[in-house]
């Protein structure tokens, strides 16, 4: 396994389990309802904890294949992340509009717009990440 792939490993990972650990913490009525600082605080240590894990693990992979880490990109691994990144642009495209269409006709207030608008990032960069690890293990 390249160490790229571990990257969209780790990526992956971290971003499934601290998006799960955040949809949890949300309040049941946070669409219709003015968002208290519960919502903010848990946003800021999803990603406080993200940047950490995320630091951790690649220098923990990095560490263990120096060679591998440093070596340049190839014509398979960039053509990899852009197979990726078309697709999660389309899935981000169409769960940003999807969201915003629902949310605006089930009346919620603006916040709740961009939470659904950051939670259709987040799932965009999910499949971002399992699509590389997909086209990794293909050999495309």
């Amino acid at each position: 396994m390249s160490f790229r792939e571990k990257s969209a490993w780790i990526t992956l990972i971290t971003l499934v389990v601290l998006t799960l650990f955040y949809i949890i913490h949300l309040p049941p009525a946070w669409l219709l309802d003015p968002p208290g600082g519960l919502m903010f605080h848990v946003l800021a240590i999803g990603v406080g904890a993200f940047v950490v894990i995320e630091i951790v693990a690649h220098v923990i992979v990095a560490i263990r294949s120096p060679r591998d880490a440093k070596a340049p990109r190839d014509e398979r691994e960039r053509l990899i992340a852009l197979k990726a990144t078309s697709i999660a642009a389309y899935v981000y495209a169409f769960l940003s509009l999807g969201s915003v269409f629902v949310v605006i006709h089930l009346g919620a207030n603006e916040t709740g717009v961009f939470y659904c608008v950051f939670l259709s990032f987040i799932l965009a960069e999910i499949v971002n990440y399992a699509a590389r690890i997909v086209y990794y293990r293909r050999g495309v």
